[in-house]
């Protein structure tokens, strides 16, 4: 058996993903932090007035702490879902590295991502003794698209699963365990981010088509085609900044957020690497994913810090 080191272990995890999961709970905290200095004044979207010392902000470290878990623990488990299933063939860029390599073998994949699962669901069981026992049927939930991802993706389902599990759902709840209300204007917000995150695995299984077939997996892109496909990441990359326009110009955020499109340089960038692949040639865009996943951890950090910027404006 391979000698492992602890390096080894976070990287079996891949954590170049984990954007994805902690991004939702960073907005959603930044949000709520602009909505509490904005006492007074119009917004249009209709939203009970904040007192920020009456926002915990340390449950909203803790449901980072609980998403950054949960999305290892998916990992882990999808990894060892593909490679039973024969979808990560050896010699494809898709495959599981750590598991073809023999630095891992696919029970030890599996039952960290089994370990992780319980920590991110203790996680989970600690907010929710220190809020309302509804937040059970969003933990509920969470695991069962967790753990039922593989058969979701198999289905062409993969990107519905992913907007939910690392979107909508965790800003909605992170709104939650912060005011003790649910603010359902996060979702709307979550939608921007929540885009970008799919791309990512819009990216991912476009380059992966020819394996997933190989294996009798119908994910949406295989359904669709490598073609089509790549429009469907121009749109998923595209729309989040299309979003932005129209949530400042109706008034519901602040101007300043239009710097976000600082990083469409980058959004466009990728979309290029993606509109320039041959369809079903995956050396094209072996790493459009992980470059993908970049641009969303930038888009959202900015996002974050001028929403931030803005509430601290208006306090002054």
């Amino acid at each position: 058996m391979a000698k492992k080191s602890v390096k080894d272990w976070v990287i079996a995890t891949r954590p170049w993903s984990f954007p994805a999961s902690s991004m939702p709970v960073v907005v959603t905290m930044a949000y709520i932090f602009y909505m509490s200095k904005s006492v007074g004044t119009e917004v249009i979207i209709g939203m009970k007035d904040f007192v920020s010392e009456g926002i915990n902000w340390t449950n909203g470290w803790i449901a980072l702490a609980m998403m950054i878990v949960f999305q290892a623990a998916g990992n882990l488990v999808s990894d060892y879902s593909d490679h039973v299933k024969g979808v990560d063939r050896p010699g494809s860029l898709n495959g599981v590295r750590h598991i073809q390599s023999g630095k891992f073998t696919p029970k030890e994949v599996l039952n960290f991502g089994l370990i992780l699962t319980g920590v991110a669901a203790l996680l989970g069981l600690l907010l929710l003794s220190r809020s309302s026992f509804s937040l059970f049927w969003f933990g509920l939930l969470g695991i069962s698209l967790l753990l039922f991802y593989p058969k979701l993706k198999a289905n062409a389902l993969g990107d519905v699963d992913i907007l939910l599990c690392y979107a909508l759902i965790p800003s909605l709840g992170t709104s939650y365990v912060l005011t003790g209300t649910y603010h359902f204007e996060v979702m709307l917000l979550s939608l921007t981010y929540g885009l970008l995150i799919v791309a990512i695995l819009h990216a991912n299984n476009t380059r992966d088509i020819l394996n997933d077939r190989g294996a009798n997996l119908t994910t949406l892109c295989g359904l669709i085609g490598g073609k089509i496909s790549k429009y469907i990441y121009l749109a998923e990359v595209m729309i989040p900044y299309i979003l932005i326009v129209i949530f400042v110009a109706v008034g519901w955020l602040p101007w300043i957020v239009l710097f976000v499109f600082v990083t469409l340089p980058i959004a466009i960038k990728n979309i290029s690497v993606m509109m320039k692949a041959r369809p079903e040639n995956e050396e094209d865009i072996a790493t459009l994913d992980k470059s993908t996943a970049g641009m969303e951890l930038l888009f959202s950090l900015l996002l974050s810090a001028l929403l931030v910027i803005a509430g601290v404006m208006l306090k002054n």
